[in-house]
Order: structure tokens, then C-alpha cells, then sequence
């Protein structure tokens, strides 16, 4: 099943989710995020066919492109995780595995996760 989210849909993780309002630092990330999310190869044929990897574009991508303010990092991973829910793939990472996703995909211990790689990550942890 392919399951489509809008900026809206981002926020309302935002507004939900995170202990203070960051406020959005670049629309145009948002969008870049959820679009990357929709892309289709041609009109109703998905790019990124697998739930997992469509959950890894919204993660990665509002990680690196950082949409708000602060926060971007527990918004990604809670749209990552959201969205396997809803699109009937719910995640069960390790203790700590999120944030050390996270972590992973920013590059803070040496090399960055590429989208590959965080979707083999959450692919992984499927529950």
C-alpha cells in the first residue's frame, strides 16, 4: 500500500511531537522532504516502492535539510516512524536505535548514513 503525506501532515508530527514550537526555518525544505517522499517514476508508479524507504526519505531528508529551527531529529524519526504505522509496517528499533540513527545519518561519528542505508536500518527493524 502507498501512503501519501502532505506538509501538513509533517507539522501536525511537529506540533505533536516535539517539547517546545521550533518554528519552520525553510519552507522550501519541508517541501524538498515531502516531495522526495511522492516522487514517481511515472504518473501512479512510485520511485521508492517499499514503505521503509519512503519512511527513510522523510528521515533523511529533514535531517540533512533541517526544515525547522531545532528539532529536526526527533521530527524526522517520529515521521519515519508515524509513517510505517500508518502504512501497515510498524518499526520496533533497539533501545537507543533511533537516535542512534539519527546520529548515524548527521555523520557524528565519522561517515554519514546515505538513504540506503537508513532504509536497510528501518527495513531491519521491522516489527
Amino acid at each position: 500500500m502507498t501512503l501519501y503525506i502532505d506538509a501538513g501532515w509533517v507539522l501536525e508530527i511537529q506540533a505533536t511531537h516535539v517539547p517546545e514550537d521550533p518554528s519552520l526555518r525553510d519552507w522550501g525544505a519541508l517541501h524538498a522532504a515531502v516531495e522526495r517522499h511522492r516522487f514517481e517514476r511515472f504518473a501512479g508508479e512510485t520511485y521508492y516502492e517499499e514503505t521503509p524507504t519512503r519512511a527513510a526519505v522523510l528521515l533523511e531528508t529533514i535531517v540533512r535539510l533541517r526544515p525547522f529551527k531545532d528539532y529536526n531529529g526527533i521530527i524526522g524519526a517520529t515521521c519515519a516512524w508515524a509513517y510505517c504505522g500508518l502504512a501497515g509496517a510498524p518499526l520496533r528499533p533497539p533501545p537507543g536505535g533511533m537516535v542512534q540513527l539519527v546520529r548515524d545519518i548527521r555523520g557524528e561519528r565519522g561517515e554519514r548514513l546515505d538513504l540506503g542505508d537508513v532504509a536497510r536500518r528501518l527495513r531491519d527493524w521491522k516489527a
